[in-house]
C-alpha cells in the first residue's frame, strides 16, 4: 500500500508518488460530485501514501476545496509531506500568457491552496497560443523558480508535437523544461507518449506526467462526458470493449488504469482523476497488483485485453484534432 514514504519534500529531486491526485474531477466537469466527497477521497489518498496533487485555475474552484482541505488536514499533514502541481495561462474567461498575468495567477494559486511556493506550474493548454507568449511565459516562471516560489516550471497540453517543439526551444535557449504533462496518451486507445519519452529526455526534460489514463473519462462504464471530444465511432468501440470486459467479470477503468501503469518506468508519475474514496482505492489496488506482477495474469484478463485492442484497432494511436477539444 505503500506509494512513497512522504518524506519531506526534496528540493533538488521530485519524490512523489507514482500516482498522482488529479483535482480537475472538483470541477464536476466529468460527474457530479457529492459535498463530502473531496474531504474523503484527499484524505483517503494520504492513508494511502499519494502525496502529489494537480489542479489548475481553469477547472472552477478546484484549487479553493483542495487548499480547504489542507488547512482540515495540516495537523497530520503538513505541507511538507506533500507536492503542489497547478498551472497558469488559462482561466475561464480566456487564455493571459503576460508575464503580468502569470505572475498574478502564481500568488493567486499560492493563496487559494494555502501555502507560499507552488512545486510544480505549467504553462497550461500551451498549443492554443502563440510559441512567443509560452516563452514570455515561462520567463516568468523561471524568474519565479529563482526566487524559489516555484521549484519546478514545465508545460501541458495535448498535441505531442507541439509539447516537443518547445521543449526543443527551452533546450536551445539553454533554459530546458524541468517537466511536461501530457494527457490521454498513454491509455488503451493510443499510447503515442512512449515514443516521445527519448525525444523528451534528449532535451534535458528530467520529468514526464502522464495524465488521465481514461481517456478524460472515456474508458469507463458509465458514458463519457457530453463536451468529450471523442467522435462517436470510438464511443462506439470503447461501448463494445465495456460489455466485453463487464461479461468477463471485469472493470474497463481497472483494466485501462493497469495497462497505463504497465508504463511507470518511463514516468514520473501518472495523474488519475479521483471523485470519492472509492476510486482512489481502486487505482491503489491496480497499483499493487503492478507490484506484485499481477496485471493481465490471469488468462481471462491476457484474453479480455486481447480481444480489446482488436476493438480499438481502427483507433490505435489517433488523436482528436485541436478543434475538437478547445
Amino acid at each position: 500500500m505503500d506509494l512513497s514514504k512522504r518524506e519531506a519534500v526534496d528540493q533538488k529531486r521530485l519524490q512523489v508518488s507514482k500516482i498522482s491526485f488529479g483535482a480537475a474531477v472538483f470541477s464536476g466537469w466529468h460527474n457530479p460530485i457529492e459535498k463530502e466527497w473531496p474531504l474523503q477521497a484527499v484524505t483517503r489518498a494520504f492513508e494511502l501514501g499519494i502525496n502529489a496533487f494537480d489542479t489548475s485555475p481553469y477547472y472552477n474552484n478546484s484549487e479553493e476545496i483542495l487548499g480547504s482541505i489542507f488547512k482540515i488536514l495540516k495537523p497530520k499533514y503538513p505541507r511538507s509531506t506533500y507536492y503542489l502541481f497547478t498551472k497558469v495561462g488559462r482561466y475561464k474567461e480566456d487564455f493571459d500568457y503576460s508575464p503580468k498575468r502569470v505572475r498574478k495567477s502564481v500568488e493567486e494559486s499560492c493563496n487559494k491552496l494555502d501555502t507560499d511556493y507552488l512545486d510544480v506550474v505549467y504553462c497550461h493548454d500551451v498549443e492554443f497560443v502563440s510559441e512567443n507568449d509560452v516563452k514570455n511565459a515561462l520567463m516568468e516562471l523561471f524568474e519565479l523558480k529563482k526566487m524559489g516560489k516555484i521549484k519546478y516550471v514545465g508545460i501541458s497540453g495535448y498535441p505531442l508535437d507541439v509539447l516537443l517543439k518547445i521543449s526543443q526551444i527551452q533546450y536551445d535557449n539553454k533554459q530546458p523544461l524541468d517537466i511536461i504533462l501530457s494527457y490521454s496518451h498513454l491509455c488503451l486507445h493510443n499510447t503515442r507518449l512512449a515514443s516521445y519519452f527519448n525525444k523528451f529526455r534528449s532535451l534535458d526534460v528530467n520529468h514526464i506526467i502522464n495524465a488521465s489514463p481514461l481517456s478524460m473519462g472515456l474508458l469507463r462504464e458509465k458514458s463519457p462526458p457530453d463536451w468529450h471530444p471523442a467522435p462517436l465511432e470510438l464511443r462506439e468501440a470503447v461501448n463494445k470493449a465495456v460489455k466485453l470486459a463487464k461479461n468477463n467479470g471485469l472493470n474497463i477503468s481497472e483494466l485501462a488504469i493497469q495497462f497505463s501503469f504497465g508504463f511507470e518506468k518511463d514516468l514520473t508519475s501518472t495523474v488519475i482523476g479521483f471523485s470519492n474514496a472509492k476510486e482512489v482505492e481502486e487505482s491503489v489496488r491496480c497499483w499493487n497488483k503492478l507490484r506484485k506482477k499481477a496485471c493481465f495474469s490471469t488468462e481471462k484478463e491476457k484474453m479480455v485485453l486481447i480481444e480489446i485492442k482488436k476493438i480499438m484497432e481502427p483507433w490505435i494511436n489517433w488523436s482528436w484534432s485541436k478543434n475538437d477539444y478547445k
